[in-house]
């Protein structure tokens, strides 16, 4: 079987802003470029809230009916632990099934963006159980972890104790902070993951990586748009296809992409950051692209906002400055010995008033 993986892609992130429908646009051209795909797996994050707005969950099932008007070859016949039979759509078009991510997930008793959306007839929601899909010619079993918080996910992991199926390619789907790929408190490592699946998906972890683990491939899809604007984040987004037959992962860049930009400086050179600027607004984009400028040891006197006013017509820029520390650490005591000296003066005008005294 051929499956689609789509992960991260946080739909409804930056609503208000100039890159509120960059989320969207990234699972269309997904959907477009990789619905000949026999199954679509969402291994956490679709949303960017536990709590959608209705704008955005509206939009979301625009785009998930479009696997459900797609002739599918492949059924899910068997759930693990999980029953299939209450679900009238189950079987429409190309199965989508989903994990909820950390920006999901509700406490316990409350409902998730993406058990609503298994309500609804739009997608199988898997969280510690697994489904058996059939085209008539071979099995494939997705195992379904949904994100818990990291301190739990060893246990729950443990717990669960999944086992791959015999006569099916077995998949493990999970969205947690895994070492080393990232680093976190109380993460899980890499090697309590279970041994004997064919294939390993992680998401969360925003970056896009291949490796493998037990022998068999593990990827990390990585995030459809930039939400954290780091260094790594300018690397290209994408979406991944495995075929089952040959255990290929291939990554696939998206065309439609917002480009973004980090870039470092050091010291208060305006002029410099301004050249560097034009250079980068000098190339074709065929959206606004997104600027991130970090300075370090900056003079605290000199403003930079006014960079972005300047270019606000051909990019979204972000500036963040680090100031030089003795001239900041000069600056806040100054700030803070007449803030005190503001203080003293209206406890003693306080105290002149409330005893009536001359204030001449």
């Amino acid at each position: 079987m051929k499956i689609l993986i789509i992960s991260d892609a946080h739909l409804g992130f930056a609503q208000g802003t100039e890159r509120e429908n960059d989320s969207f646009e990234s699972v269309e051209e997904s959907f477009q470029r990789g619905l000949d795909a026999d199954v679509v797996l969402i291994p956490g994050d679709l949303f960017d809230s536990k709590v959608p707005k209705t704008e955005t969950l509206v939009r979301a099932m625009q785009l998930l009916i479009k696997p459900m008007l797609v002739e599918g070859k492949a059924k899910i016949i068997e759930g693990i632990n999980k029953d299939i039979k209450k679900y009238l759509f189950l079987n429409s078009g190309v199965p989508v099934i989903a994990i909820h991510g950390t920006h999901e997930r509700r406490i316990k008793g409350l409902l998730n963006p993406i058990e609503a959306l298994e309500k609804a007839g739009f997608l199988v929601y898997l969280h510690c159980n697994a489904v058996i899909l059939s085209d008539g010619n071979e099995k494939v079993c997705v195992h379904g972890m949904s994100t818990v918080p990291d301190q739990y996910a060893g246990s729950v992991l443990k717990e669960w104790n999944p086992k791959p199926i015999e006569g099916c390619y077995n998949i493990l789907m999970i969205h947690q902070s895994v070492s080393p790929f990232m680093y976190a408190e109380h993460m899980l490592d890499v090697n309590e993951l279970p041994k004997g699946f064919d294939f390993y998906i992680c998401g969360h972890i925003h970056e896009a990586k291949q490796t493998s683990y037990d022998g068999k491939p593990l990827i990390i899809p990585g995030s459809l748009i930039p939400t954290q604007l780091t260094k790594e984040s300018i690397n290209p987004k994408g979406f991944w296809k495995i075929d089952t037959k040959t255990g290929e992962a291939e990554f696939i860049e998206l065309k439609k992409q917002r480009k973004f930009y980090y870039e470092e400086f050091t010291g208060s050179d305006k002029e410099k950051i301004k050249e560097r600027l034009k250079e980068i607004l000098s190339k074709n984009h065929e959206k606004k692209p997104v600027i991130r400028i970090k300075i370090k040891n900056a003079d605290p006197h000199i403003s930079f906002q006014d960079l972005k006013t300047i270019f606000e017509n051909k990019a979204i820029i972000i500036i963040s400055a680090e100031f030089k520390e003795e001239i900041y650490r000069a600056k806040t005591m100054e700030e803070q010995k007449f803030s005190v000296q503001e203080a003293g003066e209206k406890i003693l005008r306080e105290e002149i008033q409330k005893h009536a005294l001359d204030q001449k």
